[in-house]
């Protein structure tokens, strides 16, 4: 049992300048069941309930200075976008702005780069694998909001403190993530 102002004793490193963090569900189990379901297969019903459950995790932080918060989607790489379609964090990302009433910023960030699935297993750091793989698009569109990034997966970190130190280093006030499921 955690007592008040004892640390939890968990590495919060790949929280680093991140505000905060919401996920309605773990990677294991259902959650991460329905990521694959609805980004590999392309199952919308999967994506509506993961969007569901992300907007009703983000809603108790959304009161005063979150209010009018930008949403963020983390982009697919152009390639990866044809060969799949669509862009799953983009999708969830209006999704969850139309339930939480939350503007969505897409092309704030682009991918620079083609990147390995964080989860292949050649990738032996994540943060390598994404580093400089992010560029700031619309550097005017986060200078002095808040934003909240928008991703399917969050594992490490990497890719969440990748794109927000690029959003802080364009003047965002304070970046937070949502994503589907953690690890």
């Amino acid at each position: 049992m955690l007592v008040r102002g004892q640390s939890c004793g968990d590495d919060h490193r790949a929280l680093r300048h991140l505000a905060r963090h919401a996920a309605p569900f773990y990677f294991a189990g259902t959650g991460g069941a329905l990521v694959r379901r609805f980004k590999l297969d392309g199952d919308a019903g999967a994506g509506r309930r993961l969007a569901v459950a992300m907007a009703r995790a983000l809603a108790p932080s959304l009161g005063g200075p979150w209010r009018h918060a930008l949403l963020i989607p983390v982009p697919l790489h152009a390639s990866r976008r044809r060969e799949r379609g669509f862009d799953q964090a983009e999708w969830l990302a209006r999704e969850v702005g139309r339930r939480v009433s939350l503007e969505v910023a897409s092309g704030v960030l682009r991918r620079s780069r083609a990147t390995l699935p964080q989860g292949d297993p050649r990738v032996t750091s994540r943060a390598e694998n994404v580093a400089g793989a992010f560029v700031v698009a619309r550097a005017q569109r986060v200078a002095g909001r808040r934003c909240i990034l928008v991703d399917d997966v969050f594992t490490s970190g990497a890719t969440a403190r990748s794109c927000a130190d690029l959003l802080l280093a364009a003047q965002a006030l304070e970046v937070a993530v949502l994503t589907a499921c953690r690890s």
